[in-house]
């Protein structure tokens, strides 16, 4: 779908290389231009073991093209403007100010190539009091009162921890991602470019189910925490509504139809004021019952379930292998190994992994040459002036 569209990624860890990475999903040829002289810090953490290969690193770079320039010498702030001027997207996460700063903002782009979409991803967006504030995964976490949603809102509070994911980075990829393509395709109906301000804080603030508009609209409602239940083999999860004919699904399932007699279950506003009550009666059925068998009682009664599965358990299971889910690919360092797909399926288009991530600076002369038009004598100057850098897989 996006065969044709060029970007210029400035961008580390997840939040504007997940963006970037579903771009190149859908055909796009994303140039990522990595901080001289050591890249991605996403390429020596997390498990890279030294390889410059980390596994964050491998995931949300697929398919992409590697340049690693030094933005702070004329010649690759000259070389960078060269490449926005052929390009139609920029995605950056820099704090505010810093593209400016290295002359490549939003107006300096324009005048290169006044249909550039530039995609800015920050902590806090480039306005308001907390915009110069430097933003990860788990500083919107805690400043949304999702971190509080998940802990503090409980019956007893829980000491808040940090999630398995970086949810916060996750949601403001998959934001800036939908932006990016609006603006795309607003240009191709105006002609017209964009600067979009995606930040952090925003995406994971909006993403929300219900729980912050009922605080704004004064209902004081408490959280409703799905609940997971403990069997003899492990965990699964199994909702009580939320409609009263799965609650009434639920009760046939326990083999208990009376509880639909019941004052406190026999409505659908009598269920919703007593759903912890609902919940713990299902834990008590399920309680000696190992998973294999909950699962196909509750199947069999059209009830939403699920076996907590293990992160092994998860990747390998014929669900995942029949959504191509995960692909193999032939990393230059690894060989062949599997990298996580797209989520994207279409039926007339395609989407997915389109190759290995790129190893440092790994097509620097390729970029220069093809799109530049920069010969072998320049490009081996500005290695010598080092402008670029490279490491071999």
């Amino acid at each position: 779908m996006l065969a044709g569209v060029r970007v210029l990624e400035f961008a580390a860890l997840i939040a504007g290389p997940s963006c970037a990475r579903f771009l190149a999903d859908h055909g796009a040829e994303v140039i990522k231009i990595e901080r001289y002289p050591d890249g991605d810090i996403s390429r020596h953490s997390f498990g890279a073991g030294g390889s410059g290969r980390g596994p964050m690193f491998l995931q949300h770079n697929a398919g992409k093209k590697g340049l690693c320039i030094d933005l702070k010498q004329p010649e690759g702030r000259e070389a960078a403007l060269d490449l926005a001027a052929e390009a139609d997207v920029v995605i950056e996460a820099f704090t505010p100010g810093v593209m400016d700063r290295l002359g490549l903002g939003y107006k300096a782009l324009r005048e290169r190539n006044p249909r550039i979409v530039l995609c800015s991803v920050s902590g806090f967006g480039q306005t308001g009091p907390n915009a110069g504030r430097p933003g990860y995964a788990h500083v919107a976490h805690a400043l949304s009162g999702w971190l509080a949603i998940q802990f503090l809102h409980r019956d007893p509070p829980e000491r808040p921890r940090g999630p398995g994911i970086a949810i916060g980075d996750t949601t403001t990829g998959l934001t800036a991602f939908g932006a990016v393509c609006a603006a795309l395709f607003n240009r191709e109906r105006t002609g017209q470019g964009e600067h979009i301000d995606i930040a952090l804080f925003d995406s994971l603030f909006g993403s929300n189910d219900g729980t912050i508009q009922a605080e704004l609209q004064g209902l004081n409602r408490p959280v409703w925490y799905h609940p997971v239940h403990a069997t003899r083999d492990g965990f699964l999860t199994a909702n009580v509504g939320p409609d009263f004919r799965a609650w009434s699904n639920v009760c046939k399932a326990m083999g208990r139809p009376e509880l639909l007699q019941d004052p406190r279950f026999s409505t659908q506003q009598s269920v919703s004021e007593h759903l912890d009550e609902a919940g713990a009666l299902v834990s008590e059925w399920m309680a000696e019952l190992d998973c294999t068998e909950a699962e196909a009682i509750l199947e069999a009664h059209h009830i939403p379930c699920a076996r907590v599965l293990r992160v092994e358990e998860a990747t390998e299971q014929p669900q995942v292998a029949e959504r191509g889910l995960t692909v193999e690919v032939v990393d230059p360092v690894f060989g062949p190994m599997r990298v996580l797909s797209s989520a994207y399926k279409y039926k007339d288009s395609q989407s997915g992994v389109r190759g290995p991530a790129p190893t440092l600076g790994e097509h620097n002369a390729e970029v220069l040459r093809d799109i530049l038009g920069y010969d072998e004598s320049r490009i081996e100057a500005l290695i010598e002036k080092g402008v670029l850098a490279a490491k071999p897989a």
